[in-house]
C-alpha cells in the first residue's frame, strides 16, 4: 500500500478540504444548573436580547451561540406543544358536533319516518273527504252561487301529502257544505 493513501483520503474526507483543519468544537451538554437557570429566564421572557443573551452566556459559562440555539429550541418546543393542546381542543369540539350532527340526522330520518306514516293514514281519509265535498258540490246544482271559501278547498292527490319538502297549501273548509 501507499504510505499516501491513508493522508489522501482523509484529506477527501475532511470537510473544508484541508489535511490540518482543527475539528470543530465539540458541543458541550448543559448542567442541570445551566438548564435550570436558562428556563427561569425563558418564563422570565422568553424573547432573548443581545444584552440578555450576553450576560447569560458570561453567567453560565456558555458560548452566546449555544445559548441563543437553546432558546430557539424552547421556542419551537413551546410553540409545537401549543399546537399539540390547540388540536386537542379543536378535535374534542369536532368530535362533539359530528355526535350531535349525527344525532340530528337520525332525529329528521325518524321525523321524516313519521311524517310519512302519518301521510299514508291521512291519505286514504283525505281522498274521502274530497270526494265527500265534490258530491255535495254537485248536488248544490250550476245555479247557485258558491262562496268564496268553497273555491279555497284544493284537490287532493298524492303528491300533495306526500311532498312535505315543497309549499303547503290552506286548506280551508267550507262551512255551508257541512
Amino acid at each position: 500500500m501507499d504510505p499516501n493513501y491513508d493522508q489522501e483520503s482523509r484529506s477527501r474526507s475532511a470537510p473544508t478540504g484541508e489535511i490540518d483543519s482543527q475539528p470543530a468544537e465539540k458541543k458541550r451538554r448543559l448542567t442541570i444548573e445551566q438548564v435550570n437557570m436558562l428556563e427561569k429566564s425563558f418564563e422570565e421572557e422568553n424573547k432573548l436580547e443581545p444584552e440578555r443573551k450576553t450576560e447569560l452566556a458570561k453567567m453560565l459559562g456558555l458560548p452566546q451561540r449555544q445559548v441563543a440555539v437553546w432558546f430557539q429550541n424552547r421556542k419551537a418546543r413551546c410553540k409545537n406543544k401549543k399546537i399539540e393542546r390547540d388540536y386537542d381542543v379543536l378535535k374534542a369540539c369536532y368530535d362533539s358536533l359530528l355526535a350531535k350532527h349525527e344525532s340530528v340526522i337520525s332525529e329528521n330520518e325518524k321525523l321524516k319516518s313519521k311524517v310519512f306514516t302519518l301521510t299514508e293514514m291521512l291519505l286514504p281519509a283525505a281522498h274521502q273527504t274530497q270526494r265527500n265535498l265534490q258530491g255535495k258540490l254537485n248536488s248544490k246544482g250550476d245555479d247557485e252561487t258558491m262562496s268564496s271559501s268553497t273555491a279555497l278547498v284544493p284537490l287532493a292527490n298524492d303528491h300533495y301529502f306526500t311532498n312535505v319538502d315543497e309549499s303547503f297549501g290552506w286548506w280551508v273548509w267550507p262551512s255551508n257544505l257541512m
